[in-house]
């Protein structure tokens, strides 16, 4: 039986462990994403998405801000 959790994440599809419960903070808190980006995420999908979407997300945003400067 899968623990608690354990999640799929909604962008990919591919299984994760979600770490926002346990005792040491989740790894996702390393990264940052702005305000708009957040509310855009949390309007797609329901749930935690995992460390390696949340990365290509996070580079991508800091590409798109680079190239707007």
């Amino acid at each position: 039986m899968a623990a608690e959790s354990d999640a799929r994440c909604p962008r990919c599809g591919g299984s994760f462990h979600c770490g926002a419960n346990d005792a040491v903070p989740c790894a996702c808190n390393t990264l940052r994403l702005d305000e708009a980006t957040l509310a855009d995420l949390r309007a797609r999908y329901t749930g935690c998405l995992c460390l390696a979407c949340l990365r290509k997300i996070a580079a991508s945003t800091k590409l798109h801000q680079e190239i707007d400067r």
